[in-house]
């Protein structure tokens, strides 16, 4: 063979070696058989901000119908007879949050659409409250100063209330809550209580655990709630995390405000700690607030490059294994970066459709399975599925400006004959398009610029949700 034959036989075997490794990047391949985290849910707070929701709003928020977004989980207060009236020193409705709002008409509207209740504690009871001083973040960040903490020999006491609030909200709504966090952002000194890593600790495993364990309370409990992961979550649950006599009662939580973009979609990862156990792992708080996170700097508008934004940071989350993903307020209660709705609290800002595109799909209970995540540049996927109808979800966001042809490959599952793709983009709103018709378990689809998609299937007589649109709530 001459020389200049070898050449060219290389050549070829190099072009062929390229376009084999193009094609595989380029896939996006799902493997049914590859399962992670359950999904809990999505969600929001709808009575944090003493909020009173209508009918419509509830409907709008908890639905899965046509314009509806479909979250399911509300985060509510611990009533304690100061910034959240109510009394927890015995069961009773008030307990509950009936001087709450609408808050415990929300709970009944929540688990009737099938969702779950998440409590955060802001805020003691002032009797249980000590005077104390201890080390608060830089100026700028806490909204009071410390004031006081936990009194030590009121532990039984506090486990107590805790164990009253979920029995409360049991005997009104049928269910208890699915979790209660310790302390809302005792890093930020937000509500003048200051929790030490070792008080939270000593709190956990000596009251609260075995409280809720003698009583076969099933209701979940966060810590530490922190403000940021970096250095706030270890900071601040690492004595409990890997504490086993704490431990073993602790699901772990935080907040969103330290999320870092770099690029279209590029977030850092926050997964848990190593070594911490692995029974729950949520974010429980998000929004535009002043600088934080950076991108909101020159964007807290709720257009389509702000849902975005959001969407890379959810997107990510899930990558890191998270359980449930929840926004700050649902309604708007005068700062306009704060909430899914405008400032008139009738539309839905593009940032709520974005999460629709999760909550409506991604149910509670459902698993998030292997994908591709980043199967070409500007484009990320997640998979998640629920087997005993043996439904699949596929979510594909495009956030550059222009439309991407995308390849999508199914392996180790059943077979699907059509999804149904919804989307979310700068002109439309949780619209549902025409099915798309799989052939050996694979498709293309062409992802319009700027744009989030959601494709479902089910080899069961289970139809996907019809007619999705934008709605204005009256």
């Amino acid at each position: 063979m001459s020389a200049m034959h070898k050449k060219q036989i290389l050549w070829l075997a190099v072009l062929i070696q390229a376009t084999i490794s193009g094609f595989a990047q380029s896939t996006a391949t799902i493997n049914w058989t590859n399962v992670h985290q359950q999904i809990d849910g999505f969600g929001a707070s709808f009575d944090l901000e003493g909020q009173t929701l209508t009918s419509g709003q509830q409907a709008l928020f908890l639905g899965t119908g046509a314009g509806q977004l479909g979250l399911s989980i509300d985060r509510v207060p611990v009533p304690n007879g100061a910034e959240f009236p109510g009394s927890c020193a015995s069961v009773s409705a008030s307990c509950a949050g009936s001087g709450i709002g609408t808050m415990i008409s929300d709970m009944q509207a929540v688990v009737a659409a099938g969702g779950s209740i998440y409590a955060s504690n802001v805020g003691l009871p002032p009797a249980y409250i000590v005077s104390a001083s201890g080390p608060c973040p830089p100026s700028g960040y806490g909204v009071n100063p410390v004031t006081g903490t936990l009194n030590p020999s009121d532990y039984g006491a506090y486990a107590q209330w805790q164990l009253n609030f979920a029995e409360s909200v049991k005997a009104q709504i049928g269910v208890y809550p699915k979790g209660i966090s310790l302390q809302n952002e005792p890093d930020q000194c937000d509500d003048g209580i200051l929790w030490s890593p070792s008080y939270i600790d000593t709190f956990v495993k000596n009251n609260w655990g075995p409280t809720f364990n003698s009583n076969s309370i099933p209701t979940l409990i966060f810590i530490p709630e922190a403000g940021n992961y970096n250095p706030d979550l270890s900071a601040l649950g690492g004595t409990c995390g890997t504490d086993s006599s704490c431990s073993q009662y602790a699901s772990f939580n935080l907040h969103d405000y330290d999320a870092q973009l770099s690029g279209t979609n590029t977030v850092t990862p926050d997964p848990l700690p190593g070594g911490w156990p692995a029974h729950r792992y949520w974010e429980t708080e998000a929004s535009c607030t002043g600088s934080f996170p950076s991108f909101c700097t020159s964007d807290s508008s709720g257009d389509i490059t702000n849902a975005l934004y959001w969407g890379a940071v959810v997107d990510q989350r899930m990558q890191d294994n998270m359980n449930a993903w929840l926004w700050w307020e649902a309604t708007y209660t005068g700062v306009a970066s704060y909430s899914l709705l405008d400032s008139t609290n009738t539309t839905v800002l593009k940032r709520g459709y974005m999460l629709g595109q999760y909550s409506k799909f991604v149910r509670p209970g459902y698993y998030r399975i292997d994908a591709t995540h980043n199967p070409q540049s500007g484009v990320s996927v997640s998979a998640y599925q629920q087997t005993s109808s043996n439904t699949l979800v596929i979510i594909a966001t495009n956030y550059t400006g222009s439309s991407l042809s995308q390849t999508f490959n199914i392996t180790n599952a059943p077979t699907f004959s059509t999804l149904a793709p919804t989307i979310t983009s700068a002109s439309q709103n949780l619209a549902q398009l025409s099915n798309v018709s799989l052939s050996g378990n694979s498709f293309t689809y062409t992802l319009p610029a700027q744009s989030i998609m959601t494709f479902v299937g089910s080899t069961a007589s289970i139809p996907p949700p019809t007619n999705l649109s934008g709605t204005v709530v009256q």
